[in-house]
């Protein structure tokens, strides 16, 4: 389905019924797809929304800069325009940066809250790895740089056991506009939302890869989660062992597990009238 929002066109799934349940993709795999192993598993319990950022998977550009800011903005015209007054939001990488931007703007709109494998802020000392792999991206293309991109975020035996996977992320990653991978590259080494994220009050789940080495991760594998656990009061972390940037494709099943138990609880909790325990 497509709407047209803020001067664009807005590619767009809605499935399910129950709760909302609103999910923003990554970057790298820029696209709603990105959730494919979700989605069923979700829309049992929830209505689940996806769609596609702006300038990214099958969404036009439109004229608005592609960034964080901007995408919060689109989030929030597409649940008005679609008649969502509260949801849950659930984003990964790029989708996480945009999912706590717009917890904080909105926060009237956000039941609960699902991080996975993002940070509140870059760690600093891969600037020149971003520099880097943007200057190279610019002179040679997506493509140059695809093969690093699938061995920094998978295992090498997860590639070898699903070659379908790689092949269906490697074509989704190269088909990146590469002036708008860059730009949004360095929006996101510009984001920083320590001094703020604190003030996030809904329920939170931080989900992340134990293995997960991108610059996203931090210095060291969960040094962004621990971060991102440590400011956010009352927050809940889980380590998926094993997995790498994207626990949702790598470790599906214990994935899926764990964010319905956590959005489950947040159910059964804002159901539960006060005094009363749940059973």
């Amino acid at each position: 389905m497509d709407i047209t929002i803020r001067g664009h066109r807005c590619v767009y799934d809605c499935v399910g019924t129950g709760p909302n349940i609103t999910l923003l993709h990554s970057l790298g795999l820029s696209t709603r797809e990105g959730w494919r192993y979700q989605i069923e598993a979700l829309a049992r319990h929830f209505r689940v929304l996806t769609f596609d950022f702006r300038g990214l998977g099958q969404s036009e550009r439109g004229n608005e800069p592609l960034g964080v800011e901007t995408f919060v903005q689109d989030l929030e015209a597409l649940l008005q325009a679609l008649g969502i007054a509260r949801t849950a939001l659930m984003g990964v990488s790029l989708g996480g940066f945009v999912a706590q931007e717009f917890t904080l703007s909105r926060p009237d709109v956000v039941a609960a809250l699902v991080l996975v494998s993002t940070a509140c802020k870059i760690h600093p000392g891969n600037a020149l790895r971003r520099r880097e792999r943007n200057e190279q991206i610019k002179k040679n293309g997506m493509a140059s740089v695809a093969d690093h991109q699938l061995q920094s975020h998978f295992s090498g035996n997860f590639a070898a056991l699903n070659p379908h996977i790689m092949a269906w992320y490697k074509a989704h990653y190269i088909a990146n506009d590469p002036e708008s991978y860059i730009s949004l590259m360095e929006d996101l080494g510009r984001f920083d939302s320590r001094d703020r994220i604190g003030k996030i009050g809904c329920p939170t789940l931080i989900v992340a890869g134990a293995a997960d080495a991108t610059s996203v991760a931090g210095r060291q594998p969960l040094d962004s989660a621990n971060t991102l656990h440590r400011l956010i009061n009352g927050s809940k972390l889980t380590v998926i062992e094993g997995a790498h940037h994207y626990p949702q494709i790598d470790h599906p099943e214990m994935f899926n597990t764990r964010v319905l138990q956590f959005l489950t609880d947040q159910q059964n909790s804002a159901s539960t009238p006060a005094g009363m325990a749940v059973t």
